[in-house]
Order: C-alpha cells, then sequence, then structure tokens
C-alpha cells in the first residue's frame, strides 16, 4: 500500500507559485510543428521532375489545427525558428500545467486533513 505524504499549506502554495513563474517566463505559445520540405513544380520538363530524389526547396511548413481543421502556412527562415520556439514554449507549458494540476489535486486532498484554508 502507497502512503502518501502530504506538505503544509504554506509548501503547496510556494511550489505552486514556482511553477506560475516558470509560465510567466515562457513567452508565446504555439500548437503544430515545422518541418522543412523539397517540392516538384507544375512544369513537366524542369529538371525535378527528372530527378525525383531532389526539388525546389527548402520550404519550411508550419501546420497546426484550428477547429479541428489541418491549417498549412510555408514561413520564411526568421518565421521558422520563432515558431519552434513558441511551439517549445507550448510543450514546456503542457508540461507545466500537468504539474500543476498533480500539485492542486495533492493541495485537495490534504485539506481536509492537515489544515484550514485561511
Amino acid at each position: 500500500m502507497v502512503k502518501k505524504v502530504y506538505m503544509k499549506k504554506e509548501k503547496y502554495q510556494k511550489n505552486y507559485s514556482i511553477l506560475k513563474r516558470k509560465i510567466n517566463k515562457l513567452g508565446f505559445i504555439s500548437t503544430g510543428s515545422v518541418m522543412k520540405i523539397y517540392k516538384t513544380c507544375g512544369n513537366p520538363n524542369c529538371w525535378c521532375h527528372k530527378d525525383k530524389s531532389k526539388g525546389h526547396g527548402p520550404y519550411n511548413i508550419w501546420t497546426r489545427k484550428v477547429k479541428s481543421r489541418t491549417i498549412t502556412r510555408t514561413l520564411t527562415d526568421e518565421q521558422a525558428k520563432l515558431a519552434r520556439k513558441c511551439i517549445g514554449n507550448m510543450r514546456k507549458a503542457e508540461i507545466l500545467l500537468k504539474q500543476m494540476k498533480y500539485l492542486s489535486a495533492q493541495y485537495i486532498e490534504s485539506y481536509k486533513n492537515n489544515f484550514s484554508m485561511e
């Protein structure tokens, strides 16, 4: 049987505040992914049709879901770098939120046993 160890109210508040500060420092967030791709053009006489391993590009393609639809955009190198940073921030935010939810659940469970909500 696993025994749960509960903290004091102040410890929960301190740990929760640390997580909030980490989220505040993240900056812009976004979903999706960015990849580099090569494309073949519409001209059947172009060199890209002769050699299927090569194509025009590379192009930075950003895909994401908006209202259950996939949105695709072509980005400049600078935009792609920014999008990757925002996507990384989103992943960090999701981890921090998961930790906050877990800490909140512990706080709620230990509330009755260890302290009052002053």
